[in-house]
């Protein structure tokens, strides 16, 4: 009886590992940007990343009957840019996103839509992969430079999860990418200086498969 108690708890969380549904999946959508405002010598500028395609790869566990853990990686097409009274300046850019979220849900895995939240947090890697100019338009408050740049990232967002198959989902979601503003890669010239966070509003829709 002593041996048996053991092997029964060892059996039995061996079970409940392999219970642990698994999905990998990819989604993509569009990254739309509230920037920064760069100020300096009495002038003003939006400052930041123009609105570009985001394309991600996910995996999923789904830890408890409401709980599940995501790993997730996005790529997204992020020009530089700066604007002000109607003048604007553009960098080639992109950015890569690697964190790891919560997803609660209150319906449970088979239900055939589940409503869900998302927290979590990671990092941000900015790179700007243009080729820098002696003069830039509203060069006097900004240089968008070919640099690269990781940011601390926290993420939210809400969705909903479709069963489309015993074992294959869609998924339709939003989420807000949020990291301190990389003023390394959009540089505020001095005497200028920049204010606010970055939000990187990313509707997307997606597909994944369980096992």
């Amino acid at each position: 009886m002593k041996l048996l108690t053991p092997c029964c708890f060892v059996l039995a969380l061996t079970g409940a590992c392999f219970a642990q549904q698994w999905e990998l999946g990819a989604a993509g959508g569009i990254g739309i940007y509230k920037n920064g405002t760069v100020t300096g010598n009495g002038q003003s500028a939006d400052a930041g990343f123009k609105n570009g395609a985001a394309l991600s790869a996910f995996a999923v566990q789904n830890l408890y009957k409401h709980l599940s853990g995501e790993f997730r990686y996005t790529f997204q097409f992020d020009d530089l840019k700066v604007s002000s009274g109607g003048t604007e300046a553009t960098f080639t850019g992109q950015s890569h996103a690697v964190h790891y979220d919560l997803l609660l849900s209150p319906a449970g895995p088979e239900a055939p839509v589940r409503p869900y939240i998302a927290g979590g947090g990671g990092v941000k890697v900015y790179r700007g992969t243009g080729t820098e100019q002696e003069s830039q338009p509203l060069g006097q408050l900004v240089a968008l430079t070919r640099t690269q740049e990781v940011k601390p990232l926290i993420t939210f967002g809400a969705g909903l999860k479709f069963k489309v198959g015993r074992r294959s989902f869609f998924y339709l979601e939003a989420r807000d990418y949020l990291t301190p503003f990389p003023s390394n890669v959009v540089w505020p010239v001095p005497p200028s200086k920049v204010s606010g966070w970055l939000h990187d509003f990313t509707p997307m829709a997606g597909f994944s498969i369980g096992f």
